[in-house]
């Protein structure tokens, strides 16, 4: 069953989860996440460690409000000892009161079934049949050997947890027909209360939902008057925090038993320390060991789904064990009644593991073809390069999820890049100082790059256009930019990086094309002086020819004008004859 939801929007891929998940259930390909069910032992460690609060708790509840509404139906409400915890020691029984107005008819705490638990766990030690034993009110700790140390399923305790013994005997109290509800801060919970064999509990509430619900039913438990508890409290409280387990079962351990000297009594808090425990036990190498197991560190009162914000694992723990010290005294009546056996299978969760070639041609694809370039850094997520390398050939896990080879492709690409290009490249922070350079820039200042970065931008071009970027926090739009200084021209870009707070300025050299178009707009001028010396001199030439063709034309007028006077005249003295 699916528990954990991941918001594909929100996360980020920055491996969180995958770094905090002890048994590395979680799968990446294509840049999305998803939580495996069926190798999760759900801890909720990648819900509480999420930065981007992409992953959330899959759990309706929907069925238990309306079974809370349905008053033909008689329902307890069993609370886990953390919930003072959780809810303030000073609002203990008012939530009993918040409780039973959403409809609940008995509101008891589990830590008279966890009394029950630690008797059973006393006589089992008493004994001695087992080497050594695990806990068994933890049920992620129990999935955890079930899935990955199924051949060690027969050092955890045959005993139900406090929530099974708890429900059973309401039951057996109130009847088979009530409905029994548990509220924790507990993930796993809510899969022990569904798979458990035999099965008491109906349901699973945690903290976080519970406070939601009083919120949306407009119940605010600090304001109730309070009401006492359907049971009466024990020293058994003290099961959610550190070493409280150990501590019960030694309160009910006879005064005459030699339990203590026969066995180690240890606690393992965190399932990465769970983990090297069950190694250890795997190896042989630990004998005579009574454990309390918690997959969460500080126990049961930092559980993923307290609802609370802060992790406060000591504070919480030192309130806790005050309250519990006002409980002493209080002492209930073993129950024969009850039979608290369990049989707990091994469910080995199945992985394909590649052979060696296999996995040093997986690792050879990322630049690590030896040992020695193992760096083994967990930036991936995963303990070792081999175990990413397993992840990936089981399809777990993307090739390229290596940081440290990522980097080196990506500074490598950058310093070809910055290598080869011509332009000048300089990265300025906001005191002007330059911060990296690349080769065209070294060799136009004439300096090393260590001789550059560190220096003020003045010592080597005018720093103004710069200043100017850092003082809009904009970028500047390409122009050209001539550095006397220098004896170059640019076609210069400065982009501004907010996030650094750093200018980069890209230069292209425009040097040689800006000379050779002056040296052309030159020599387009003194063509142009030469074209209109020739053209003035033109003008003076047509102006003297026609001058002289004017001349020359009237001259040649009055010749012609006379020498028609005399043709004219002639003509007459002919055709005049004399008068007799």
């Amino acid at each position: 069953m699916k528990y954990i939801h991941v918001a594909e929007a929100n996360c980020k891929n920055c491996y969180k989860c995958l770094k905090v998940c002890p048994v590395k259930s979680i799968r990446y390909s294509n840049n999305h996440v998803e939580v495996l069910e069926d190798d999760c032992i759900l801890c909720g460690r990648c819900i509480r460690n999420c930065p981007q609060k992409a992953k959330s708790l899959m759990h309706d509840i929907s069925s238990i409000k309306e079974l809370a509404k349905d008053r033909s139906v008689r329902k307890a409400a069993a609370l886990a000892p953390s919930f003072v915890s959780v809810f303030g020691r000073e609002n203990r029984l008012k939530l009993v009161t918040a409780i039973k107005k959403l409809g609940f008819d008995i509101v008891g705490e589990t830590a008279a079934g966890a009394r029950e638990v630690s008797r059973r766990y006393a006589e089992i030690l008493a004994e001695a049949r087992m080497d050594n034993m695990i806990t068994t009110c933890c049920p992620t700790a129990i999935f955890l050997v079930q899935k990955y140390f199924p051949q060690l399923t027969g050092i955890l305790a045959p005993v139900l947890s406090p929530m099974e013994t708890y429900s059973m005997m309401l039951k057996k109290k109130y009847g088979e027909d009530l409905k029994v509800i548990f509220f924790a801060p507990c993930i796993s919970k809510i899969e022990e209360a569904r798979t458990s064999e035999p099965a008491w509990t109906d349901g699973v509430v945690t903290f976080r939902q519970l406070s939601a619900w009083l919120g949306e039913e407009g119940i605010d438990a600090g304001s109730l008057p309070e009401t006492q508890l359907d049971n009466e409290p024990t020293e058994a409280s003290l099961y959610p925090v550190y070493e409280g387990i150990l501590d019960d079962v030694r309160a009910v351990l006879p005064k005459d038993s030699d339990v203590l000297e026969r066995y180690n009594f240890m606690s393992v808090q965190g399932a990465k320390d769970i983990i090297e425990l069950l190694q250890e036990i795997e190896k042989g190498l630990v004998h005579n060991c009574f454990i309390e197991a918690s997959a969460c560190y500080g126990s049961c009162i930092n559980g993923p789904e307290s609802g609370r914000g802060e992790y406060q694992p000591v504070n919480l723990a030192l309130e806790t064990r005050g309250f519990v010290r006002s409980l002493r005294g209080i002492r209930l009546q073993p129950r024969a009644d009850l039979d608290l056996s369990r049989t707990i299978k091994p469910q080995p969760v199945k992985e394909i593991v590649p052979d060696e070639k296999t996995i040093r041609s997986i690792l050879a694809q990322i630049g690590k073809t030896t040992p020695e370039q193992e760096l083994n850094c967990g930036s991936c997520g995963y303990r070792t390069c081999r175990d990413k390398a397993i992840a990936v050939y089981q399809g777990k896990a993307e090739l390229y999820m290596c940081l440290p080879y990522m980097s080196q492709i990506s500074e490598t690409l950058a310093n070809v890049t910055l290598s080869v290009s011509p332009d000048y490249i300089i990265a300025v922070d906001k005191s002007l100082q330059v911060r990296e350079c690349n080769l065209a820039a070294q060799q136009l200042f004439g300096h090393s790059r260590q001789q550059i970065v560190g220096r003020p931008l003045e010592d080597f071009l005018d720093p103004v256009n710069f200043a100017i970027v850092f003082a809009n926090s904009a970028d500047e739009p390409p122009q050209k930019v001539r550095y006397k200084d220098r004896d170059v021209i640019v076609r210069e870009t400065i982009i501004y990086v907010p996030d650094q707070e750093i200018a980069i300025g890209f230069m292209q050299d425009i040097t040689k094309s800006e000379n050779e178009r002056e040296a052309l707009d030159k020599l387009k001028m003194a063509t142009m002086d030469m074209a209109q010396n020739v053209i003035n001199k033109q003008m003076t030439v047509a102006q003297d020819i026609a001058s002289l063709i004017g001349e020359t034309t009237a001259e040649t007028k009055v010749t012609l004008t006379k020498l028609k006077d005399l043709i004219i005249y002639e003509g007459r003295e002919k055709d005049e004859k004399p008068l007799h």
